[in-house]
């Protein structure tokens, strides 16, 4: 048994259960709090329970938010298009100094092997000293597949005058994510990845890249961005929290006791789409 005050790992429902004493789980397993790069906010039972109500909340709800079928989703709708990015014009351009870039879309089924190597050792290479530190550690082949699902949609910042110089990318995907209500889910646009080599920082690219998403996450009506970030990683929360990103809901600090927070190494940052 997990009890919660261990916090390894963390279910959003039964963390309010414990509150309340309403939940009925408190003697049952919980997933771990990461999956794909994202938290797990709820126990397995919760999550059974939630999918069979909002299975049962047909057409007459489906103005509601997070009262829908998956199948009649904005997120389900997005996922299927060919091109989330093609309401911009193209190509996508960014200036600033002696920083002259081309930012192309690509989905998954788009990424060459090359190109697929290239992002993973940019983020092996800027974060790997903070995966090795955190609670979970550094997975290779997790980290690969996390970044090779069918819904991973990346935008790549190449140079306009050599193709062949990559200066980063944003990674992101919409899905819905849990929420302190038991009877919404939130559709977001889940930024995974931001990264940007060395050469390419403080130009203004990687807000720009922020910016493209905002736009995309507005075009396609999500709820709100999230994203998550290692709390030892200072640099990055003073960066989102200057675009406006605030602690999510589900966020550790935002949603148990300062103590039980304490054990959790990253925070998850939201911020709402217009």
């Amino acid at each position: 048994m997990i009890l919660i005050d261990n916090i390894k790992h963390a279910c959003a429902s039964c963390i309010k259960g414990h509150r309340s004493s309403s939940c009925q789980h408190k003697d049952r397993h919980l997933l771990p709090i990461r999956r794909k790069g994202r938290p797990i906010s709820q126990c397995d039972q919760c999550r059974e329970e939630r999918k069979k109500r909002r299975v049962h909340q047909k057409c007459s709800c489906s103005s509601k938010k997070g009262m829908y079928t998956t199948e009649n989703s904005r997120v389900d709708i997005a996922n299927k298009s060919s091109c989330l990015v093609d309401f911009i014009d193209m190509p996508i351009t960014y200036s600033n100094k002696d920083l002259n870039v081309i930012i192309e879309y690509h989905d998954i089924s788009q990424m060459t092997i090359e190109l697929k190597e290239w992002a993973f050792n940019l983020v092996k290479s800027n974060l790997y000293h903070l995966y090795r530190k955190s609670n979970d550690g550094w997975n290779a082949l997790e980290k690969k597949a996390e970044m090779s699902t069918p819904e991973a949609r990346y935008l790549i910042a190449r140079s306009a005058s050599d193709p062949n110089i990559l200066y980063g990318f944003l990674l992101f995907q919409m899905v819905t994510e849990e929420t302190m209500d038991d009877d919404v889910m939130a559709e977001v646009a889940y930024c995974y990845e931001l990264q940007l080599v060395e050469s390419a920082r403080n130009y203004g690219l990687g807000e720009y890249f922020m910016k493209l998403l905002a736009e995309i996450g507005n075009h396609w009506k999500m709820d709100k961005m999230m994203l998550t970030v290692f709390k030892s990683n200072k640099g990055a929360f003073r960066f989102y929290k200057k675009l406006g990103f605030e602690l999510d809901e589900i966020s550790p600090s935002a949603c148990l006791s300062a103590l039980q927070a304490r054990k959790f190494d990253y925070e998850i940052l939201s911020k709402k789409c217009s």
